[in-house]
């Protein structure tokens, strides 16, 4: 939320989209966990995510991308291609390079 937050005026060219745990099922679930756990409260400072939030109830996602553990940031580019896949100190930097144009990559 804070790299959303403070890259506003940048949202057009990135998108987050937040994958929980295969334990909820549906979002009732989810909401009840987060509040059960004060994850609104204690990390996202009362707001709900201000992005997609989508349930992977099959684990498919997590498999698809090697998930093992909460959180992790899977950067991909436009094309589709995986780019980074670890914590989020590290995606924050390489998306701030790209979003300044500095990643000799193109975007």
């Amino acid at each position: 939320m804070k790299f959303y937050d403070e890259h506003a005026e940048q949202r057009d060219r990135f998108a987050i989209v937040a994958f929980h745990d295969t334990r909820a099922k549906t979002f009732e679930e989810l909401d009840a966990k987060m509040a059960a756990k004060g994850i609104v409260e204690k990390r996202w400072k009362g707001r709900p995510l201000p992005f997609a939030t989508l349930l992977d109830a099959t684990g498919e996602t997590l498999k698809t991308y090697e998930i093992k553990a909460f959180p992790t940031v899977v950067l991909i580019d436009p094309e589709g291609t995986v780019v980074q896949i670890g914590g989020h100190k590290e995606a924050e930097a390489h998306l701030k390079k790209v979003l300044d144009g500095k990643n000799g990559q193109g975007e």
